[in-house]
């Protein structure tokens, strides 16, 4: 069936092999599977038309599936977390870190090592493996982008944080249990060491099986597997490790954030490296620009500065009373001076 170039879709399977315009050199063979690149560069070379076996199917590999999925969903919470506009982020440093996640995520999504690993963790568990996964990348990237890490280490840092649990698809079982059992437990806290296994068997670089290895790691030397502390864990599992502890949290224990950011101060220098939080307070908006949030005083308003106050502590415009009515006076709540009110809740 002979389709225009435009109307060609990525996983579409030739019927006819594409040829260059001005040779008899096949770039495509009969049957090929076609990809977005594929299509690009057929266009390119001004070739309009080409024969496509089936235009109604099409042939898309699961590691395709997943890199265009990884792609999306990371732009889709850098873009959350940090928007273009300046105004909207902590200060104007993490807009240029952002900026180069972007370019850097492309890149990654297409790291044919990692995603067969990524395609098992979202069939194992979508929320608790994928999704907290992708989070906890996403602010480990802009973690070490502020830190000013070199570009291999960001890079590692955002692989080893979207493997870091990859392990536990060797246990499912566990994936998601509140309480754990003696032999359970042990078990559980083998999930470093099948992962960065699993990485070093695939030819994941080192850096990255590493970040895997050691992101349960503690500052004082009292985490797993082997109980190592301090600079001795690599930064990357340092920060990957914070940001998971901060993702599970808030992405599926349902934990206010700000008591979640509560614990990362009261835990720094104690289970992570107190650079690394300061980082992470000092960079993240824990709270975006423009989120509509319940307050504990059950007034309902919208985040309206994130600049003022570091950490879990905006401005807070209020637009309805704690019977959900709408108030005609103006009232913006400085959670950085009212101390005693916190977000409870995001709408």
């Amino acid at each position: 069936m002979l389709l225009s170039i435009y109307e060609v879709k990525p996983g579409m399977k030739l019927e006819q092999a594409v040829s260059m315009p001005d040779s008899d050199k096949i770039l495509l063979n009969a049957g090929a599977t076609l990809t977005a690149n594929n299509i690009d560069k057929i266009r390119n070379l001004g070739i309009l038309d080409i024969h496509i076996a089936d235009m109604y199917s099409v042939f898309v590999s699961p590691d395709d599936k997943i890199s265009q999925a990884l792609e999306d969903d990371f732009l889709h919470i850098l873009a959350t977390l940090c928007p273009e506009h300046p105004s909207a982020n902590m200060n104007d440093d993490i807009v240029k870190v952002a900026k180069n996640l972007k370019t850097l995520i492309k890149k990654i999504s297409k790291l044919s090592e990692i995603l067969p690993f990524l395609f098992e963790m979202k069939i194992t568990s979508n929320l608790y493996l994928y999704h907290h996964s992708l989070y906890t990348a996403v602010l480990s990237g802009l973690v070490a982008g502020c830190m000013k890490l070199t570009t291999e280490e960001i890079v590692y840092t955002i692989a080893g944080a979207l493997l870091h649990n990859v392990g536990l698809c060797e246990m499912p079982m566990l994936i998601g249990s509140e309480n754990l059992s003696g032999q359970q437990l042990e078990l559980y806290k083998e999930h470093p060491t099948y992962g960065y296994y699993f990485a070093i068997q695939k030819n994941i670089p080192r850096g990255i099986a590493d970040c895997i290895h050691a992101h349960h790691e503690k500052w004082n030397g009292s985490g797993y597997p082997r109980g190592i502390s301090g600079e001795e864990i690599p930064i990357t599992a340092r920060i990957v490790g914070m940001c998971s502890s901060y993702s599970a949290k808030i992405t599926y224990k349902n934990t206010p954030r700000y008591m979640a950011v509560e614990e990362l101060y009261g835990t720094s220098g104690i289970y992570y490296d107190p650079d690394v939080v300061n980082t992470f307070i000092e960079n993240i908006p824990v709270y975006p620009l423009g989120e509509v949030v319940r307050l504990s005083t059950q007034e309902v308003g919208i985040v309206s500065n994130i600049r003022k106050n570091k950490g879990p502590r905006p401005l807070v415009k209020v637009y309805y009373n704690r019977v959900n009515r709408p108030i005609t006076e103006d009232k913006i709540i400085d959670l950085g001076t009212e101390r005693t009110i916190f977000i409870e809740e995001i709408l």
